[in-house]
């Protein structure tokens, strides 16, 4: 089926699907709309491709891509007037065994990665999909350099990244890797085009309902249908559905706003299963945002130099780990918590907007502690006992902690949990600060339920013929064993694009 724009006339589109909560892993996510089953719609399509696209990001743009180089012909729809997504604010990939790491002295391997998956992302290393996207993750960082994207070693180990250095991280100046895709594939992109339903001919699908950027509804006729919406995040009846426990905590986001879940709504009307919803990506380690306001956040850089504590005054775990999901998870029974600053670190600490809530230029997307106390105020007291009256903590638990974590900084050794220097220092300098740290709904680490090639399974387990998914609608990679993630997960979005495209196109 080659590329092909037809001239259309308005034509009767399915209602889109309410975007209602899901029900543990069941495909049975919303009602669907009728599509109708038996046969395409006797009007016009307004094209006809081998494989259509849904989204911009990384994992629409990377099957497009595989497809395009596979000889098919390619269509993508994107709802926004731009392309990318939350993959613009993905700084950090992820990538094991790679030249960058070789260059810095770094002893690592895709093997190596995999024998330690377990350990930082609580999934299953021996999973085919796990494997081959471990094995391929240099190689998808390798393929964006061949683009034009650049790329430095990172010389942080997140909890959830594994025991070296694996965080690839942007070289500043450049656009954003989606922005430099979609340059290169502007031909192939439609923008302000929403998918309204998919298109049903008997048990597989054949394409999609649209509405226009003029606003007229219409089909695409393809061959190959690849979902890469995105995930769930900002959808608060499928979160509350997936990890009911945050029902007792308030809302707060830290996903890109097109997060709502639209693919999985899309690809319930075929029946599609879905796996591993419950592990939502929660981060603790942000505050409420000074510019927008509750439930947007602002997440505090170098929050491992901290000192961070419940309500009792108490630490709880190493500062480092205040990056990871784990935290996430224990933000929900051992919760709240709250950093603590002296007057020096509060002077160097920045605190990061995320930047897609803000309208116009975010000249104030990364404020230092001082000018974030000035625009929104923050907890300040001359010693521990004030500073905890201030957030509404136990002052004597406070001071305590405070005394101790001194004792063990002056010494070099954090005997509680083992935070190594130089992130282990003194907090001596008063007045002393603190922020209530929030937890913020970020990523899809469940979604879509896919086979090896990207496929999206129904509810038995049966390839859907026709249907594909790829990014963060489907977990990233399409299975439970992603565990709860890993940071720099943004590469998973690119492989498993590159797969789901290559697959589409092949089939």
């Amino acid at each position: 089926m080659s590329l092909l724009f037809l001239t259309f006339g308005c034509v009767p589109a399915p209602g889109t699907p309410d975007s209602g909560g899901l029900v543990g892993d069941s495909a049975d996510l919303v009602d669907s709309a009728d599509t109708g089953t038996g046969s395409l719609p006797d009007s016009t399509p307004l094209a006809e491709v081998d494989v259509v696209v849904i989204g911009t990001g990384a994992g629409g743009l990377g099957a497009a891509w595989a497809a395009r180089e596979a000889g098919a012909s390619v269509l993508v729809i994107e709802r926004d007037e731009r392309p990318g997504g939350a993959s613009n604010n993905a700084g950090n990939y992820w990538a094991a065994g790679t030249p960058e790491q070789a260059a810095a002295g770094i002893v690592d391997s895709p093997e190596a990665a995999l024998a330690e998956w377990a350990t930082f992302t609580e999934g299953e290393a021996t999973d085919p999909s796990v494997v081959a996207f471990v094995e391929a993750s240099a190689g998808v960082v390798a393929w964006l350099q061949s683009v034009g994207v650049g790329f430095r070693l990172g010389d942080n180990v997140p909890a959830d990244t594994g025991s070296v250095p694996r965080m690839h991280m942007l070289i500043s100046g450049a656009d954003p890797p989606p922005i430099q895709l979609a340059a290169l594939l502007a031909d192939h992109i439609l923008y302000q085009t929403t998918a309204t339903g998919l298109l049903l001919d008997g048990a597989g699908v054949a394409g999609l309902w649209v509405t226009t950027a003029e606003g007229a509804e219409a089909w695409v006729h393809a061959g190959a249908t690849v979902v890469a919406t995105g995930g769930f995040a900002r959808n608060d009846a499928m979160v509350l559905s997936a990890v009911p426990a945050l029902d007792t905590q308030a809302v707060w986001y830290e996903a890109w706003p097109g997060m709502d879940g639209n693919g999985l709504t899309l690809a319930a009307a075929a029946d599609a299963g879905t796996q591993n919803l419950d592990h939502l990506g929660l981060y603790s380690h942000a505050v409420e945002d000074a510019r927008v306001g509750q439930p947007e956040v602002m997440v505090v850089g170098a929050l491992e130099t901290a000192l961070v504590v419940d309500a009792a005054g108490r630490r709880v775990a190493d500062e480092r780990l205040f990056g990871s999901v784990a935290m996430g998870r224990r933000f929900l029974t051992e919760g709240p918590f709250y950093a603590i600053f002296d007057d020096d670190l509060w002077a160097a600490t920045r605190i990061q907007g995320r930047g897609f809530n803000y309208e116009g230029a975010p000249d104030d997307l990364e404020l230092l502690g001082p000018e974030y106390a000035e625009k929104h105020g923050a907890a300040e007291g001359g010693d521990a006992d004030a500073l905890a009256a201030a957030l509404g903590i136990d002052g004597a638990g406070l001071a305590a902690t405070l005394e101790r974590y001194n004792t063990d900084a002056a010494s070099g050794l954090d005997a509680q949990f083992g935070k190594p220097t130089p992130t282990l220092a003194p907090l001596a300098d008063a007045p002393f600060h603190g922020l209530p740290l929030v937890l913020g709904r970020a990523k899809s680490f469940g979604g879509l339920q896919t086979d090896e090639e990207g496929a999206v399974l129904d509810s038995s387990g049966a390839v859907i013929p026709g249907l594909y998914a790829a990014g963060e609608v489907c977990g990233f990679l399409g299975t439970p064993a992603i565990g709860y993630g890993l940071n720099g997960s943004v590469t998973s979005a690119w492989w498993s694009g590159l797969r789901a495209g290559a697959a589409a196109a092949a089939n």
